[in-house]
């Protein structure tokens, strides 16, 4: 029997482990739920969550009608909303939640597992789990209708499945992850590349992964004659449409691309580039932005704003796409939104600007961590892969702290090597 299955037995120090790490976060998940059952209306306080529970009720009279391919090949790519779908129809909401902090504590020790894979002592990879477990994205996606919900565990999942080598199974959890939100699409080639394997377990790898995807554009031709991942309001054209429009708001009028009519709002990959060719520092000056919002804000917004709702009067307005705080301070600049959010809303501002600095603090440490664990190749895949996030983030309308999820048990992992490596450098010091 090898070491591993002998800490895997009942009652072996493996077991203590993770009861004493998942019980006190499945109590605290426990009494979110009973805060779920007094406040319903929660779960419906993440993106777009409002247009996903009517998709999920359109294909439930579908199922009645027996319409379900017609109805699943005219909304989009059927992971966004297939999975909380099928749990919503058996036991409505409280299901759904239910199967997603299973989700979400499985994600928490897989974090375990991958640390101590790749090297951490276990106090380390436990203090990872622990807090990837209290990002505010890990504590609330679990009760809401969102996306992340399914997608990241299923992304740490692949992680624990592949890493240090590559397994087909651990592409096939990444092809379903794919199949959730397809930003992960290119990630395979990526981890293919990285890792060292036989040439065959390569392809098996990168074949698992891309096959969940490929298997549902292919049942959208023969449905709809057009090989793609299903048309809605929320793809690729979409969101450029959108970007474009964003990065032009502070060009004169005579620069800015046309208006499309409602319903016809994509833009083609060759017209999103020209435009960016044409206008660099706009296209600079917004993706900067971006790269602030997912290195440095906390998302501590989804349990104030989204969850506990401490600032109702504050949500809705700060929310708006057209007019909230990302279009204030597009427009309006840092200095003059900061100011007018903290004469509106101090409370708000404050909680967000301390939890900012501390995930600021996460976010050094995790590139200290990059810095001196980077010669480990596994190391070197968790830095790639938040950088792989970062930039699939560039394609959304305007980058949000969730567009950080999938890669916050990366950031975990490296903040706490990170700062292993500063003890490890304050006690070689004090031998001196």
């Amino acid at each position: 029997m090898t070491a591993l299955s002998q800490r895997l037995a009942v009652g072996g120090p493996l077991a203590t482990t993770t009861s004493r790490l998942v019980a006190p976060l499945a109590a605290l998940h426990g009494a979110m739920f009973l805060y779920d059952l007094q406040h319903p209306q929660r779960f419906l306080n993440a993106d777009r969550a409002g247009e996903r529970i009517e998709v999920i009720r359109g294909f439930a009279a579908a199922l009645r009608s027996g319409d379900t391919i017609a109805y699943s090949v005219g909304h989009g790519i059927v992971g966004d909303w297939l999975p909380q779908a099928l749990l919503y129809i058996l036991g409505g909401q409280y299901l759904v939640i239910a199967a997603q902090v299973i989700l979400a504590l499985a994600s928490v020790l897989w974090v375990r597992e991958i640390g101590l894979r790749i090297g951490l002592r276990e106090s380390s990879a436990n203090a990872a789990a622990l807090v990837y477990a209290l990002l505010p994205h890990t504590l609330v996606f679990p009760h809401q209708l969102a996306a992340e919900a399914i997608f990241v565990p299923l992304v740490v999942l692949a992680f624990r499945l592949s890493v240090p080598s590559l397994s087909a199974t651990g592409g096939a959890a990444l092809g379903f992850a794919t199949l959730v939100r397809p930003i992960t699409v290119l990630w395979p080639m990526v981890a293919a590349g990285m890792q060292r394997a036989p040439n065959a377990r390569r392809a098996a790898f990168v074949a698992w992964a891309l096959a969940p995807l490929l298997a549902w554009m292919t049942f959208v031709l023969l449905a709809t004659g057009e090989f793609s991942m299903g048309r809605s309001g929320h793809d690729l054209g979409n969101n450029l449409y959108y970007r474009m429009q964003r990065m032009a708001a502070a060009l004169p009028e005579a620069q800015r691309p046309a208006v499309k009519p409602e319903g016809q709002t994509k833009a083609t990959l060759r017209e999103y580039l020209s435009f960016v060719a044409a206008h660099p520092v706009a296209a600079a000056a917004h993706s900067a932005r971006d790269v602030v919002a997912i290195a440095f804000k906390s998302g501590i917004e989804r349990v104030t704003l989204d969850y506990l709702d401490l600032f109702p009067d504050a949500r809705k307005a700060l929310q708006q796409s057209d007019g909230g705080w990302r279009t204030s301070l597009e427009q309006r600049g840092a200095l003059a939104t900061l100011t007018g959010l903290l004469g509106a809303q101090p409370g708000l501002v404050l909680s967000s600007a301390l939890a900012s600095v501390l995930f600021t603090l996460l976010m050094a440490l995790a590139v200290y961590g990059a810095a001196v664990s980077l010669p480990r190749r596994e190391w070197l895949l968790l830095a790639l892969f938040v950088l792989y996030v970062a930039a699939t983030a560039q394609v959304v309308d305007a980058a949000q702290s969730r567009h950080r999820a999938p890669a916050e048990f990366a950031l975990c992992l490296l903040a706490v090597a990170g700062w292993r490596a500063l003890q490890t450098r304050k006690e070689k010091r004090h031998v001196r």
